[in-house]
């Protein structure tokens, strides 16, 4: 993800933070400083940092259980507002994914029950029958820290069995319901759901609360189901269609001596976002449309292709669903796969490609339903 920063590795996942993480730490510090000045500053802004600790060890629950499963992980990123586990694939069966989304609120419980124990310990059992937890959650010191996080964990593990989509809870509803109907209605039913859920919450949080941060996470769990649901849709219409079926026979290629000003010609007059670079019969990389012209005004029109070529590519044999090759697509950060028949290089299918596909495929089943609606109307029996 652009504009973040990795700052440790677990398990070969990358962990990073977003630039925007500072914006938090920062309104932490502030929040502090009000009333404690410096140190309640300082305090501010270790406590958030301990909060997305456990956010982490969240996520991280997420990722080794996905990972035991047979499925990668490729990052954790740090946002404002939480973390983001990027999974290379979904799991294959249901139970697979109601275990990895159980994963995460179950670490946040452990993380409380041991911080109840340590609390325990420290404070004697009158820190929490006097209701010292809550009178010391705006206080810098210990007692303060350990009641901010044992509350924040507890409320993150309610929050996130929320039955809706993507929050972990949404996902144990559409692991219980894919066992039963299948994933895909599993999956309109479950974003049905969170989609109603998060209007509710926006509603709530305009006209009653008036919590700007409430409309913001209905926002994202009302967009994030909406995704959930375009991803499962796709994954029905592509999955009966083939690699070699729809890769463009006629596509441009390049030669490595190519100079950069005749592709600029090309690409105003072809759709491709991608030209495979071949020498004689053998492919030796992939050029980007963007790279190409990023590349322009620095190199000037004269520079040749082969300097800026991607040479490790992904390739697809040409029965591949393209659901698969959406998958693959995905889990090379959008680079374009290369695809191979029984005679050898075939062409190349991007992103770009698998979208307008899902496109035309949509319109496509939207008007055999339409035709076999108006069908069952007309043979209907006439009263």
């Amino acid at each position: 993800m652009k504009w973040s920063y990795r700052i440790a590795r677990v398990s070969g996942i990358d962990i990073r933070v977003h630039l925007t993480f500072a914006l938090i730490v920062g309104y932490f510090a502030l929040l502090f400083s009000r009333e404690h000045g410096g140190l309640g500053a300082l305090f501010g802004a270790f406590l958030v940092c301990c909060l997305f600790f456990c956010v982490v060890l969240h996520e991280l629950g997420h990722s080794l259980v996905a990972q035991a499963f047979g499925v990668g992980v490729r990052e954790i990123v740090l946002l404002p507002v939480g973390g983001v586990a990027r999974l290379t694939r979904e799991p294959q069966h249901p139970w697979q994914e109601l275990l990895i989304a159980l994963a995460g609120p179950l670490v946040n419980v452990a993380i409380g029950a041991l911080l109840f124990v340590v609390a325990l310990l420290t404070f004697g059992s009158p820190w929490f029958l006097e209701g010292d937890i809550w009178q010391g959650l705006g206080r810098p010191s210990w007692s303060g820290l350990l009641s901010n996080l044992l509350i924040s964990n507890l409320v993150l593990a309610v929050f996130n069995m929320i039955p809706a989509l993507p929050m972990d809870g949404g996902r144990v509803l559409r692991a219980g319901l894919a066992m039963i109907l299948g994933r895909a209605r599993a999956t309109n039913i479950a974003a049905a759901l969170a989609q109603m859920l998060a209007a509710g919450l926006i509603a709530l949080a305009l006209f009653k609360l008036k919590d700007p941060v409430l409309m913001i996470i209905g926002v994202f769990v009302f967009l994030g189901a909406a995704q959930e649901r375009a991803s499962s849709q796709a994954s029905v219409l592509l999955r009966d269609l083939r690699a070699g079926d729809v890769v463009n026979p006629s596509h441009v290629v390049l030669g490595p001596g190519e100079p950069l000003g005749r592709l600029v010609g090309l690409i105003l007059r072809t759709p491709q976002s991608h030209f495979p670079v071949v020498h004689g019969e053998q492919l030796i990389g992939v050029l980007g449309r963007e790279v190409a012209l990023r590349a322009l005004p620095k190199l000037g029109p004269d520079a040749y292709v082969a300097g800026l070529i991607e040479r490790q590519v992904t390739e697809v044999d040409a029965s591949a669903t393209l659901d698969e090759v959406r998958r693959s697509i995905l889990e090379h950060d959008g680079r374009p796969v290369v695809v191979r028949g029984a005679q050898g290089y075939v062409g190349l299918l991007s992103f770009e490609d698998i979208t307008r596909i899902v496109r035309v495929a949509a319109r496509l089943e939207k008007s055999n339903a339409l035709r076999r609606a108006e069908s069952r109307r007309s043979d209907a029996p006439l009263i």
